[in-house]
Parts: C-alpha cells; sequence; structure tokens
C-alpha cells in the first residue's frame, strides 16, 4: 500500500507543476489513453464526454491545456471542420515520468 500512495505522491505534485484541475487533468488522460491505443481524438469527441463535465466547461479546460503546452489542435485534411487532439511533447514526457513513478513503486 506504500508504493500506491508514494505514486500518488507523484501524481500530486505533476498536477500541482502543470497546474491542473480535475476536468485538464481527466481531459489529458481521455487524449493519452485513446492516443496510447491508437484512436484519434478529435474536439467533438472531447467536448461530449458529458460524465467529465458540462461542454462549456470541457471547452474551456481544453482550451487551457492547449494554453498550458499540454495539448495541441490540428486541423484535418480530409474535413477543415475537424480538429484533431494531440499530446505535446511536454504532456508525453509528463506520462513517462508517471510511468518511471509507478515502475519505481512497484520496484521497492
Amino acid at each position: 500500500m506504500d508504493s500506491y500512495f508514494k505514486y500518488l505522491a507523484v501524481l500530486d505534485k505533476s498536477n500541482k507543476k502543470f497546474k491542473l484541475s480535475n476536468d485538464e487533468r481527466l481531459l489529458l488522460d481521455v487524449v493519452a489513453s485513446a492516443i496510447h491505443n491508437d484512436r484519434v481524438m478529435y474536439v467533438k469527441d472531447l467536448i461530449t464526454l458529458n460524465q467529465i463535465a458540462s461542454q462549456a466547461t470541457l471547452h474551456k479546460a481544453l482550451s487551457s491545456l492547449v494554453d498550458k503546452k499540454l495539448l495541441e489542435l490540428k486541423i484535418t485534411k480530409e474535413d477543415g471542420r475537424l480538429k484533431e487532439v494531440r499530446l505535446t511533447k511536454l504532456a508525453n514526457k509528463r506520462y513517462e515520468e508517471l510511468s518511471k513513478a509507478i515502475e519505481n513503486a512497484v520496484e521497492n
């Protein structure tokens, strides 16, 4: 159980470092999980996640994550109305650090 709480401390530190609200963290995790599973996420997919928050709140969180350089939006060539959501290098680095924290917690 000690390993779990060590990991939670690292996660909390990371969330504070990037000043992530709960909604932002959840959205970031949804995008990261989709990408990890080779799925493409679009803005329209994210703002319909009403189990997380309202559309307005989700849009604000998405904009904030773009401002914080954790997500980037790319207009698709096929349909200029669609915006693909991608993790930035900074976001990938965050997940790498969290993965290492899990590995360290399990090893110790």
